[in-house]
C-alpha cells in the first residue's frame, strides 16, 4: 500500500492535477486566477455584508473540510522535505485548484438532478454519471470517497486529536470515546446541524490561529524579508550559499511544494461540487475558488512564515511536529504546546464534521437513503478506533483513498472539458 501510494502521490496525482488544471484554465480563460480581487471582493467581503444565513453554513462545512492538520504539519513536511522553496510551489498549486474546484463546481451545476428517491444528486457523482453516462468511474468514486470519508474524515483526524490531547495527560480510549461522542451529538441534526455548527466554529478556529501567528510574526517582522527572499530565491533552484542553480533543487521544491498544496486544499479530489451541492442553483465558483485561497495562500503561507522567521531554528534535524513545536516556542514559550494542541484538536474535528456529508452522499448513491444509518454508525466507529491507531498506518491508507478518488474526477473533467464554459462564470 505505501508503494502504491508513493507513486501516485510522488509523480502521478501532481502531473495528472496540473495537466487537468491547464486545460481547464484554458476553457476558462483563465478565471479565476484572472478576476481573483473580485472574487474575493463578492466571497470574503459579502461576508461582512448580509450573506444569507444558508450560503454561510455551506462556506463554512466546505472550508472545515478543506482545512485541516495539513496547514500546520503539512506545511511543516514541505518545509522539510522541499525547502522553503516549496511554499512558493504551494502557492501555484492553490492557483490550479482554484482552477480545478471552480470546473468541478460548473460541472456539478451543469448536470445536477434528482436521485430515485428524492435526494440532490450533484458534485463529482452527477457529473461522472449524467456527463460520462458510464458506471465504472462514478461507482469507483463514490467507494472511494467512502474510504476517504471514513479515513482522512474520521480515522486520521481522531488519531491526531488523541495525539493532541495526550499532551494534557489524556488516555487514547477517553479520546477517542469522547470524540466519537461529540461527534454523534452533531449527527442528531444531520447535515443542517453541521453546518450550522460549523458556522460557529470556523470563526474562532481561523481567527484564533491567525492571531497567533500574526503575533509571531510582529515579534520577528525583521526576518520576513529573508523569509520571503528564501522562498523566491530557492523555488527556482538558486541555493543561499553562492548563488549557484541547481536543476534537482528546483524539481525537488517544486514537486514537494505541488504535493503538499494539493493534500492541503483537496482541489481536484471531487468533493468540492459535493460540499456545495445543496446550494440549488446558487453558483459556487467563487466560494469553492475562495475556500482554496484561505486554505493554502493564507493559512499554510502564515504558517511557513512563523517556522522561517523563528529565530535560531533549523529545517535539519526536527520532525514536523518538532519543527511547529520549536518555532511556536519561539516566540509563546510554555504556551506553545497549549496552542498547537488544541489549533489541532479544532482543526482535526473541523475536518471531521466537514468530511461527513461528503462520505454520506457516496454511501447513498450507492446504497440508498434507507442505509444512512448504517454510514453514520461506521463514521462514530472509525472516530473512536482512529484514536487506538497506528498514525502512519492511518495516515497511508487516507493518502491511498484521496488518490484513488481523483484519479476518476479528474477523468471525467478532462472528458467533459467542453462543458465547461466561461460564459458560465
Amino acid at each position: 500500500m505505501q508503494t502504491v501510494t508513493q507513486l501516485l502521490w510522488g509523480s502521478i496525482l501532481p502531473a495528472l492535477l496540473t495537466a487537468a488544471a491547464l486545460i481547464c484554465a484554458v476553457r476558462l480563460r483563465g478565471r479565476p486566477v484572472r478576476g481573483l480581487t473580485d472574487v474575493l471582493r463578492s466571497t470574503f467581503g459579502s461576508l461582512l455584508h448580509g450573506t444569507d444565513r444558508h450560503q454561510r453554513e455551506i462556506f463554512a462545512g466546505a472550508l472545515a473540510a478543506t482545512m485541516g492538520t495539513g496547514n500546520l504539519a503539512g506545511t511543516a513536511l514541505a518545509l522539510l522535505a522541499g525547502g522553503p522553496g516549496a511554499i512558493f510551489w504551494m502557492w501555484i498549486s492553490a492557483l490550479l485548484g482554484m482552477v480545478l474546484v471552480c470546473a468541478e463546481n460548473l460541472l456539478s451545476a451543469r448536470y445536477r438532478s434528482t436521485a430515485q428517491e428524492g435526494a440532490p444528486l450533484g458534485g463529482a457523482l452527477a457529473y461522472l454519471q449524467n456527463g460520462l453516462r458510464s458506471r465504472i468511474p462514478v461507482r469507483f468514486f463514490a467507494f472511494c470517497c467512502i474510504g476517504a470519508a471514513l479515513g482522512m474524515g474520521n480515522l486520521a483526524q481522531s488519531s491526531t486529536i488523541a495525539q493532541s490531547a495526550a499532551a494534557f495527560g489524556i488516555p487514547a480510549p477517553v479520546t477517542g470515546l469522547l470524540t466519537a461522542a461529540m461527534l454523534g451529538l452533531l449527527l442528531l441534526g444531520g447535515v443542517s446541524g453541521i453546518r450550522s455548527f460549523a458556522l460557529r466554529l470556523m470563526p474562532l478556529l481561523c481567527g484564533l490561529y491567525l492571531l497567533g501567528c500574526t503575533v509571531l510574526l510582529c515579534m520577528h517582522a525583521a526576518a520576513l524579508p529573508h523569509a520571503l527572499a528564501s522562498i523566491l530565491r530557492e523555488a527556482f533552484g538558486f541555493r543561499a550559499a553562492g548563488g549557484g542553480f541547481a536543476a534537482s533543487l528546483l524539481l525537488h521544491c517544486m514537486i514537494e511544494g505541488l504535493k503538499r498544496g494539493i493534500f492541503s486544499n483537496e482541489a481536484g479530489l471531487g468533493s468540492s461540487g459535493l460540499l456545495h451541492m445543496d446550494a440549488g442553483d446558487r453558483p459556487q465558483w467563487k466560494w469553492a475558488a475562495a475556500e482554496v485561497f484561505a486554505d493554502t495562500v493564507i493559512c499554510c503561507t502564515a504558517t511557513a512564515l512563523v517556522i522561517l522567521t523563528a529565530p535560531g531554528i533549523s529545517l535539519a534535524g526536527h520532525d514536523a511536529a518538532g519543527l511547529l513545536l520549536s518555532a511556536f516556542s519561539a516566540g509563546l514559550g510554555r504556551l506553545a504546546g497549549g496552542f498547537l494542541a488544541v489549533n489541532m484538536i479544532l482543526l482535526a474535528f473541523a475536518t471531521m464534521i466537514g468530511w461527513y456529508p461528503c462520505g454520506l452522499a457516496a454511501f447513498r448513491y450507492l446504497f440508498g437513503r434507507r442505509r444512512e444509518a448504517v454510514f453514520t454508525a461506521f463514521a462514530l466507529l472509525a472516530a473512536f478506533a482512529g484514536a487506538l491507531g497506528s498514525p502512519e498506518w492511518l495516515w497511508c491508507f487516507c493518502d491511498l483513498c484521496n488518490a484513488c478518488m481523483a484519479l476518476p474526477n479528474l477523468y471525467g473533467i478532462v472528458r467533459l472539458r467542453r462543458s465547461i464554459r466561461v460564459q458560465e462564470l
